[in-house]
């Protein structure tokens, strides 16, 4: 899915100098930075390409994504923590002999 997106957003791009499949060659890295997130995706790729223009570069690099601050959410991702144990569920029966 990483890859489809990257390759979205890049057909997107109207820059001079960008080399077709860089983002989608980048994907895994966008997708770790981002956290997968597409708001935070599409606020990296933006950003990114707006400097690009501004230095005249037009083209998106890795470089140039790690300069780009993202939102609080993508930057600082929750820590990995297993799934809470699933409590055993009870029917009907089994409610009504505990609460006899």
């Amino acid at each position: 899915m990483a890859v489809l997106t990257a390759l979205s957003l890049e057909h997107a791009l109207r820059l001079h100098q960008h080399r077709p499949g860089a983002l989608v060659r980048l994907a895994g890295y966008l997708h770790e930075r981002t956290g997968g997130m597409i708001g935070s995706l599409s606020h990296l790729i933006r950003d990114a390409a707006i400097e690009a223009i501004f230095d005249s570069t037009e083209r998106i690099t890795k470089a140039g994504l790690d300069t780009v601050v993202l939102d609080h959410a993508a930057e600082h991702p929750r820590a990995l923590t297993a799934p809470p144990t699933p409590r055993p569920r009870r029917d009907a029966r089994t409610r009504r002999a505990a609460s006899a």
